[in-house]
């Protein structure tokens, strides 16, 4: 089986890396695409953990974070820090089931957090019901290294190519075109992260409900009580520390712009600030780079996965939709994906992608 993949951001990259290890392909193409500036990949803060609010997303996010746990050389090429992670969700319910299913296989990992322990670590104006969950084995990775490590090993592969970057072309079912040469394969994923509906929609195929929506984070210099990597659903603000610093942001409004970019939005950089200060008093933020930006393609359900593209006979898939490069699943949904090429497309169960995990 030979597969064409279109896109080489951190989900195409990996998604590529896992077939090259599946026996039923005989050959991957990688097209990178059109070089750009920032892709998200490139932009994304690389958050990484083990809960998430929906159980399938969660359950991704927990395969990933147990792999990257296990393996020294994932953590190498990610540049993994593990620097905790706090995640206080807009509804609580369901919490303490999350704890026990993550620690089930990150042993001692989560625990549920309240006001008193909260307050402690810096937080202030909290209600008095506020409850989260803190995670030990999780922080952030560099989703830009992990991709060009990836490529790297990609390279040394004798089962991949890696086609010239440029912009493809002629979108088909098992068939692409590219730099004027026209490649035909057995199956073709769309891995172009926020390209990808426009690709589709201008090779006259249905884009699936793919939309694409800006992403923004500001990058302070900060002094004082720095938080851990955190996640405050009730008001949208997050952040994660860095040397000498913290990164800040709040969700945009920006749905179905141009993957091309937008402008950064200075007032959405400054509420997130002043809601920073307000929240962490012992945080003092003085001078602050550039805000970055960029455009990722997201899923209504939110998931990083294979789709079938309709009406494309099962040849054509998107691997896209989980949003800021998906740092947090993209190695189970990758993994989850490739097992589903190398079945012709059928859906696989999470049984199965952890039996294929145990023997490799």
């Amino acid at each position: 089986m030979r597969v064409g993949i279109i896109g080489a951001g951190l989900a195409g990259s990996l998604l590529a890396w896992r077939l090259a290890q599946q026996s039923a392909v005989a050959e991957v193409w990688l097209a990178p695409g059109t070089p750009a500036p920032a892709d998200a990949t490139a932009a994304s803060g690389g958050a990484v953990r083990a809960y998430e609010v929906k159980p399938e997303q969660r359950s991704l996010a927990l395969a990933s974070m147990a792999e990257l746990a296990a393996d020294p050389i994932l953590r190498d090429w990610s540049g993994f820090c593990d620097c905790g992670s706090v995640y206080l969700p807009a509804e609580p319910a369901g919490l303490a089931e999350a704890v026990t299913e993550i620690n089930e296989t990150l042993a001692g990992s989560a625990s549920l957090v309240y006001l008193e322990q909260l307050s402690g670590a810096g937080w202030t104006g909290l209600p008095a019901d506020t409850v989260g969950i803190a995670e030990r084995q999780a922080g952030y990775l560099n989703p830009d290294r992990f991709r060009r490590a990836v490529l790297t090993d990609l390279a040394g592969r004798p089962r991949v190519t890696v086609l010239p970057a440029g912009p493809v072309t002629d979108l088909a079912p098992g068939s692409f075109g590219l730099a004027g040469e026209r490649h035909e394969c057995d199956l073709v994923v769309l891995a172009a992260g926020a390209w990808t509906p426009s690709l589709l929609r201008q090779s006259g195929l249905p884009d699936g409900g793919l939309r694409t929506k800006s992403i923004q984070y500001t990058i302070h210099r900060a002094t004082g009580t720095l938080p851990t990597t955190f996640v405050d659903d009730r008001t949208g603000l997050f952040g994660k520390p860095l040397p000498g610093g913290l990164l800040l942001g709040l969700p945009t409004t920006g749905w179905d712009v141009p993957p091309t970019g937008v402008p950064a939005d200075d007032q959405l950089a400054a509420r997130a600030a002043e809601l920073a200060t307000r929240t962490f008093p012992a945080l003092r933020l003085h001078s602050a780079e550039p805000s970055v930006t960029a455009i990722d393609c997201y899923a209504e359900s939110g998931l990083l996965a294979l789709r079938p593209v309709p009406g494309a006979a099962d040849r054509l898939f998107t691997f896209t939709g989980g949003s800021g490069g998906a740092a947090k699943t993209a190695l189970a949904a990758s993994r989850r994906a490739a097992r589903e090429l190398a079945d012709g497309g059928r859906p696989v169960t999470e049984t199965e992608i952890n039996v294929t995990a145990a023997r490799t």
